[in-house]
């Protein structure tokens, strides 16, 4: 799911307005708020109009004679009620608009959130590194400047600029024109200015992304590259993100600048085109004093309304850009689920003529087998032959191309996502724990689950022991990532989490391809516990660890290529006999057994 390409084709240009359909998306049941923010900085506009009128009266008082302390008192309290009136006013359309904001940021947030958890496993595992954070954090946060800022004072922008459109035309139709002559020449250059950036600005929006994930890579890499002592190789890869971050600015700059920086200027320049016509048509004896002076308080600023509402919607059209992609997630089609629970014949694994690829790369070639209810299936290969993808399959992290996955007689596909991840339990070779206590980390399993189950699931994964050891025990909160355990006790862990879900079929990415010869043999023993009446299937990477399965499937480019147990397949002359002689061959070389064993 990558950010649009730049280009000439019409699609890949942002939706100038997908930040306005996002914004409809979180705004629910809460137009009553919208309309009341709206109308009060409707109302806003009065009193800001009453200030310029209560001056224009004064200024008129003097060049008549008829100013006073008096007159002065009135022009003074009569300012000082409308300043008030306009910061009441505007001050609730803000707070609305504010409350708004944070009520449909929120809304989209959950909304991504929900749409997210319905999408399939391999959405997340396709999904470049800090997308989805950006997709459900950054962007709807952009929201809150449109909502929050731009519903007011852009309603305020417009009334005033047509207020005062008509007051100046009610006043004097030629001063008028005088007023409004230069302001289509600054909404040309405003415009033409946004229409000349969409290119710039989406490769700056790209070269964001990029420094973001260079200097993330940077410092989360600093202790290896330290070590290697090649800082200069990551820095220079982030610096160069970071320049090419620059040259984007600049790019976006020089395209935008020279005529929407321009648009300021010509509205300042009315004042003079007022003043000019204005002495001529004194001079002529068809304009008053009063008149002329009424213009330049008044006409002097008539475009920075109408200016502010240019700028408005270039920030529009920025937002828009995160809000298309936010979009395109919101339209990602969710993973097809029936909702039926199904009674399943028993708990065993059938891959049927299954073939699956990406985009138009076949990776598993009519691949067929059958892992037996309560017994080992182990997966083993070279890197890259498909053992992985075959395990993802059964969890649906993507639905496959032809044939079928079978659990228990039922097609995975016909029975509910809800109940296939309750028959299956995973326990990855890189367990992820989040940054909470032992007991919170294990209750995800089971949150129902009574002390004496969290107490016996963890026995039986060799676990107990090391957790009563922590400071607080099972209370003990364990850091980001479980950091505060090693890599073995996170297995354990991970393990006794599994064993407390109790689902019968398990998935297990060998949990002790990176743990000492110490905690290798109490994770053997804790998977033993685990295996017990599971239907287990092994992605192995230490032969050893499987020379007891029921069952051995060699994997080679996509296809079975061998099957049967140990015993049979080391005897032979096939793909296995020669994996297992490679690796009794590492195993018998003292450094590289050192390095395997820690």
């Amino acid at each position: 799911m990558g950010m649009a390409k730049t280009g000439t084709d019409k699609s890949v240009f942002p939706e100038r307005m997908a930040a306005l359909r996002l914004i409809g998306f979180g705004l629910g049941g809460d137009w009553r708020k919208l309309a009341a923010s709206v109308a009060l900085a409707t109302a806003s506009v009065f009193f800001q109009l009453l200030l310029v009128w209560i001056t224009w009266r004064l200024v008129l008082s003097l060049i008549e004679g008829r100013a006073s302390p008096g007159l002065f008192f009135q022009a003074a309290v009569g300012g000082l009620a409308a300043v008030a009136l306009y910061g009441l006013t505007f001050g609730l359309a803000m707070a609305l608009s504010h409350r708004l904001a944070f009520d449909s940021i929120l809304r989209i947030r959950l909304m991504m959130a929900r749409h997210m958890a319905m999408l399939p496993l391999g959405w997340f595992a396709d999904c470049p590194t800090g997308m989805a954070k950006k997709l459900v954090i950054d962007e709807p946060e952009q929201l809150e400047l449109l909502i929050a800022h731009a519903i007011p004072e852009g309603t305020s922008a417009a009334v005033n600029w047509l207020a005062l459109s008509v007051w100046l035309f009610v006043i004097d139709w030629r001063m008028a024109l005088a007023s409004i002559i230069l302001t289509p020449l600054a909404a040309v250059a405003i415009t033409y200015a946004m229409s000349r950036t969409r290119a710039e600005t989406e490769r700056y929006r790209k070269s964001q992304a990029q420094m973001n994930a260079a200097v993330v890579e940077y410092l989360a890499g600093m202790a290896v590259t330290k070590i290697f002592n090649r800082t200069d190789l990551t820095l220079a890869r982030a610096s160069d993100a970071v320049r090419e971050q620059a040259a984007a600015q600049t790019a976006w700059a020089l395209r935008y600048l020279p005529l929407g920086g321009s648009a300021l200027p010509l509205a300042m320049a009315s004042i003079c085109v007022i003043l000019t016509v204005g002495v001529w048509l004194m001079q002529a004896g068809q304009l008053d004093l009063a008149t002329l002076a009424f213009f330049v308080i008044v006409g002097a600023n008539y475009s920075r309304p109408l200016l502010k509402l240019f700028g408005l919607l270039h920030q529009l059209s920025h937002i828009s850009l995160g809000a298309v992609e936010v979009l395109r997630l919101m339209r990602a089609p969710a993973q097809p689920d029936t909702g039926r629970h199904l009674p399943l014949g028993d708990h065993s694994v059938t891959f049927g003529n299954v073939r699956f690829g990406y985009d138009d790369r076949t990776v598993l070639h009519d691949v067929s087998f059958t892992a037996p209810a309560g017994e080992v299936t182990a997966l083993v290969g070279p890197s890259g032959a498909g053992k992985s993808t075959i395990a993802g399959l059964i969890l649906r992290t993507h639905d496959i191309q032809d044939g079928q996955i079978l659990i228990g007689g039922v097609d995975i596909r016909d029975m509910a996502v809800d109940q296939l991840m309750q028959t299956v339990a995973v326990v990855f070779q890189q367990t992820f724990l989040f940054s909470d206590t032992v007991e919170a980390n294990l209750r995800l399993a089971k949150p129902q689950a009574t002390e004496a189950e969290l107490i016996a699931a963890c026995r039986a994964a060799q676990a107990h022991d090391f957790i009563q050891a922590l400071p607080e025990g099972y209370a003990t909160r364990i850091g980001a990532q479980g950091r505060m355990l090693s890599g073995g006790e996170r297995q354990r862990l991970a393990i006794a989490r599994a064993i407390l879900k109790d689902a019968p079929v398990i998935l297990l990415d060998e949990a002790t391809a990176a743990t000492d010869l110490e905690n290798e043999a109490a994770i053997h023993a804790a998977m033993s516990a685990l295996a017990r009446g599971r239907t287990l299937i092994v992605i192995a990477h230490r032969l050893h660890t499987i020379r007891h399965a029921d069952q051995i499937l060699v994997v080679e480019g996509g296809r079975i290529v061998e099957r049967g147990d140990h015993a049979s397949l080391s005897a032979g002359t096939g793909a296995y006999a020669r994996l297992w002689r490679d690796y009794r061959s590492d195993d018998e070389d003292p450094q590289l057994t050192q390095r395997r064993h820690g």
